[in-house]
Order: structure tokens, then C-alpha cells, then sequence
């Protein structure tokens, strides 16, 4: 490429839209420590692949769609991970003397001169290939962090048999290659990938790391030599979460504060001893103050809300939102605090712990450490004067007796439960102890809900099931249905999904449901009672999802699976 001439028609065939555009960027200047390749694809103006395709062919190389690529691991470890990581090359494989080298940037004249020293007089190979797709297929095979690491490893005879001090100094001193920033990398790129979730497991030969992201457990690819830094690692997140490095034997709680572009993070630790060491669990908890909460944000239909409307101008009365852990019951909560909030309304919380900060609510961390546990925070409430109380959780009697007895003196009483469905929180309810004439005459609803993974907006295409199949599950199909189901890409991680939505379940207790209950009927009869009523259930509801093309029908039924059996 000798001409300006050629520049200009390479960025014209690689999507720039004018060729005034291109112009504009065959003369571009590279940044300090950049090159013009890189200076062009910053500025956004052309397609990716394209460029390379056209690069491959200005320089007689051969392109490579690097997606999927596997690498034999002895072929890895031919480049020092810090150079594949700094400089973007990747190397392919190896036959002989000669060895196949990926890269996006055919003038990055540094990477090719270094590659060609650390391989010790072989033939390099230069293959192009996209920018994005070479980044994730690098850190997909080295790992998270495998440049830091190897640093590290090459600098200190540091293994996990070693004290805690040295593994803290280790984890501290170098901020260049450190278990610090390997640490910080995790998280960072747990936030970037919308995790709520990080694990942090120790095997009997590995250290595994999983990101819960969008209510499914992924693996993080890491480096093999990971195993040799455990205690390093489980130090360094000890010491940030402010917890006693020094104790190994028994569980451990610790919270961390981190301020990121996107916001504020509260990350709330845990820490269990396993036998093969501490595992230790980080939950991500979002305090950006653009974090809104509202029934809008629910995503109900109309028929639902305006129940739910109804519930939230009563007087008085005990409203219940049950479902599994990590299905959005808090969400759903702090929307209906929200929507009622006013000057006129005393709101008080006792939750385990403070999720989402609100405006104008007075809010209390259980802590039983010091005999603070939700009946007696609940207690202390009631001499608070409060309109409106929220008990993160009724877990026993005495908390469930309690909040009965606040909704019968005149409190509007929120809580929630683990049941698989609405009914059931009744039978819950009944078990704890409680009177069925008391709860009859104070529970005015059970919610339940479950999040859906919905489909990747970026591969979404249409599918079809056998009519017959759809008919047995119970889907409409006047008119015929179009379903949909996402295809796999990048940007869900292949799975098809991206992002999570409610589906729901309302059991408002009808004056029927309420003699039921007072005979002590069976949770199935109380089922077949609320459904003759007009409850939905919450697989009726995730179908109207999969018509709306939200998700799919697989997604439906493995999040409902756990109803089918209890009802059988």
C-alpha cells in the first residue's frame, strides 16, 4: 500500500460511506505507541472484517474467521502471554520451522520484530483476522488476567503451601504483575458482562472461577497455572471485603465498595471453608443513582396490574411475593414501595441485607450477630409509628406471627417467601404455625414470580414447533403463532439470550379461597380454587412471553419445572 490512492480504495471496499470519508482517514494520524490500523478502526468508520479481508488481500496473507479457533496449548506457550496480550497476535500453530501468527494489524512493526525474537529464528506466519473476534478468541485461550500471571510467576517462587503474609505482600507490592490486579481484572470483567455473581472454587487440582450471568452459571476461562496462587488470590479478596485473613476455619462475611465508570458496585463477600480450601462468593449489587424502580418497570399486563393496583391502595393487610432465590422479589418490592412512596406514608424496611438504597424509606440491616434478626427489628418498627412495613423475609413463626399481628392493628405489611408458587405460600403460611382463621382474615395476595432469559435481540430468528406439541403445552394458536429463538453470537456469549424478564403469578385470596383455607384444605384443592377464579399461572404467563417473542418455550419450561412436580 504505497499510495494514498490505494489507501483510499482499500477504506472505501472496507465500509467507509464516502469517499471524502476516506479520504479523511487514509490520512490519519496514529496516536503515540498506536499505528494507523488501529487509528482506523477507533475512529468507527469502517467494518471490522471487512478491513481485514481487504488488508489480507492488499498484503497477499491469508484471512481467518478466528472465531472458534482451538489452539494446542504447547503452540500458546510459544509467545509470552504478556506480548500475545500486549501487542494482539495470537499464535495458530505450528509445523516445523514455521509458525502461524493471528493479528489484525499489519503494521504494528514492534509486535512482528518481538515475535520474531521469542521464537528463536522460526518463520512467522502472519495470518489477519478481525479486530473483536482476535480479542475474545485471546482471552478465551490464555485466560483472565495471563499476562499478569505469568509476571508474576516468573518473578517469585510463590506457591500455595506459603503463610498468608507473603501472600498478602505478594498480592500488594507490584502493581504492574500482582494478584491485585488479576483480581481486579475478574471483577471488572464480570461487571462488563452483567454478572451478578462471581465464585471463586477450589477443586482438588484447580482454582475454578463462574460468573452468574443471567441466572446461569458460566466458566471463566483463567490460566492453568491459576491453582498455584489460591491463597493469594482468597487473601486479596479477604482483605478488600475488610475480613480476618488469619481465619480459614469457620464462614466469614465482608462487604467491598468499588466505584466503576458505570457506578457504584456494592459487592457483598462470603466466605466458606471446603476441603480443599476457602471458596469465597461475590454478589454484585448495582447503586447507580439512575437504578429506577416503578410498576413500569415490572412489565406486567394491564389485567395484572390493575390487581396490583388495587392490593397497594388497601388500608391495611399482609402482600406476599414468593419464588426462589434470585428471582427478583426484591425488584418487585422496592417497585411497590416506590410507587406508594409520599410524605404522607412512614415507609420502614428491615431487610438481610440492604440491596438498593431508597429515597425517603428508613432502612435496617438485620444483623443477629447482635440479636437485631427481623422479629425483633420488626418489633421495634411498630413503636416507629409506620404507615407501611417491609420484612425483607418471613423465614419462622415468630416473624410471621409478628407481621399478622401488625396488618390486623392497621399496617400495610410487604414480605416474601421461598415457595415454588403463589398457593403455596399458603401452605408455608400454615405449616410455620399460623391460625388459618388469622391468616384468611389478614393476607390479601401471594405473587409469585420467576425470571425468563430473553431472546438475544442480535440473533433472534423464527422457529417452529409441531402443532401438536404447542397444543399439548396449552399455547394459543388462533391465530398461528410466530416463535422465536436466538441463533447464538458474541454478543450473548452463543447462547441465544441476553437479559432477563418476570413472569408472574397473582393469587389474590377470594372470599372461596379464604373458606378453603379455613378448612385446612390441600395446597392442590386451593390451587384448582384460585385457577377457577382467574388466577394465570406462571407458565400461562411465560407463554404469553414466547408469543410476544421475548423468549422461548425451553425457557419457559425450565423455569417452571419445579411447579409440575409440586402440583403432582
Amino acid at each position: 500500500m504505497s499510495s494514498r490512492k490505494a489507501l483510499v480504495g482499500l477504506l472505501q471496499a472496507s465500509g467507509a460511506a464516502s469517499l471524502a470519508e476516506a479520504e479523511i482517514l487514509s490520512g490519519l494520524a496514529a496516536p503515540q505507541g498506536s499505528t494507523w490500523t488501529i487509528a482506523v478502526l477507533d475512529s468507527g468508520k469502517v467494518d471490522e472484517v471487512q478491513f481485514a479481508q481487504q488488508l489480507a488481500a492488499w498484503g497477499r496473507a491469508e484471512y481467518l474467521a478466528v472465531e472458534n479457533t482451538q489452539v494446542e496449548r504447547a503452540v500458546l506457550a510459544l509467545l509470552p502471554s504478556r506480548l500475545v496480550f500486549k501487542h494482539h497476535i495470537l499464535p495458530l500453530s505450528a509445523d516445523g520451522n514455521a509458525v502461524r501468527v493471528a493479528t489484525y494489524d499489519v503494521f504494528n512493526a514492534a509486535a512482528r520484530r518481538l515475535a520474531e525474537q521469542s521464537l528463536n529464528g522460526k518463520r512467522v506466519e502472519w495470518v489477519l483476522c478481525a479486530r473483536t473476534p482476535l480479542l475474545r478468541t485471546i482471552k478465551t485461550l490464555y485466560g483472565v488476567g495471563a499476562e499478569t500471571l505469568e509476571e508474576l510467576l516468573q518473578s517469585t517462587r510463590y506457591d500455595h503451601s506459603e503463610d498468608r503474609e507473603e501472600a498478602h505482600n505478594l498480592s500488594s507490592d507490584d502493581p504492574e504483575a500482582s494478584v491485585v490486579k488479576f483480581v481486579n481484572q475478574v471483577i471488572r470483567e464480570a461487571i462488563q458482562e452483567r454478572a451478578t455473581d462471581i465464585h471463586v472454587e477450589p477443586l482438588e487440582d484447580d482454582l475454578r472461577i463462574r460468573c452468574r450471568i443471567d441466572g446461569i452459571l458460566h466458566e471463566v476461562a483463567v490460566p492453568p497455572q491459576l491453582r498455584r496462587l489460591q491463597s493469594a488470590i482468597i487473601s486479596r479478596l479477604k482483605v478488600m471485603a475488610h475480613m480476618d485473613i488469619a481465619e480459614r476455619r469457620l464462614p466469614q462475611d465482608g462487604r467491598i465498595n468499588l466505584q466503576t465508570q458505570s457506578g457504584a458496585i456494592d459487592v457483598r463477600v462470603s466466605t466458606i471453608p471446603t476441603v480443599n480450601g476457602e471458596s469465597i462468593s461475590l454478589r454484585l449489587l448495582s447503586r447507580s443513582e439512575t437504578l429506577q424502580f416503578g410498576l413500569d418497570r415490572l412489565d406486567m399486563t394491564e389485567e395484572q396490574l390493575n390487581i396490583v393496583r388495587t392490593l397497594l391502595a388497601l388500608p391495611n393487610g399482609i402482600i406476599l411475593v414468593t419464588g426462589p432465590t434470585g428471582s427478583g422479589k426484591s425488584t418487585t418490592l422496592y417497585s411497590f414501595l416506590t410507587s406508594i412512596n409520599s410524605v404522607t406514608r412512614r415507609i420502614i424496611t428491615i431487610e438481610e441485607p440492604v440491596e438498593y438504597r431508597l429515597p425517603g424509606v428508613s432502612q435496617i440491616d438485620v444483623k443477629p450477630e447482635i440479636d437485631l434478626t427481623f422479629a425483633n427489628g420488626l418489633r421495634a418498627i411498630l413503636r416507629q409509628d409506620p404507615n407501611v412495613v417491609m420484612v425483607g423475609e418471613i423465614r419462622d413463626f415468630e416473624t410471621a406471627e409478628i407481621a399478622i399481628r401488625a396488618a390486623m392493628t392497621g399496617h400495610v405489611v410487604f414480605s416474601t417467601l421461598h415457595t415454588n408458587d403463589a398457593v403455596g405460600g399458603i401452605t408455608r403460611l400454615l405449616d410455620m404455625g399460623i391460625e388459618p382463621f388469622l391468616l384468611a382474615s389478614v393476607v390479601r395476595a401471594f405473587l409469585a414470580q420467576r425470571l425468563v432469559r430473553t431472546i438475544c435481540p442480535r440473533c433472534a430468528e423464527p422457529t417452529s414447533y409441531p402443532t401438536e406439541y404447542l397444543r399439548e403445552l396449552g399455547i394459543p394458536l388462533d391465530p398461528p403463532p410466530v416463535l422465536y429463538r436466538g441463533r447464538g453470537c458474541e454478543h450473548c456469549r452463543q447462547t441465544g439470550y441476553r437479559g432477563r424478564t418476570a413472569i408472574y403469578e397473582i393469587c389474590v385470596l377470594s372470599e372461596p379461597l379464604r373458606r378453603l383455607i379455613v378448612k385446612k384444605a390441600t395446597g392442590t384443592e386451593m390451587k384448582m380454587k384460585a385457577v377457577d377464579g382467574g388466577m394465570g399461572t406462571l407458565r400461562t404467563d411465560g407463554w404469553r412471553r414466547v408469543l410476544k417473542g421475548q423468549t422461548t418455550i425451553e425457557e419457559v419450561l425450565r423455569v417452571t419445572q419445579a411447579d409440575d412436580l409440586s402440583d403432582e
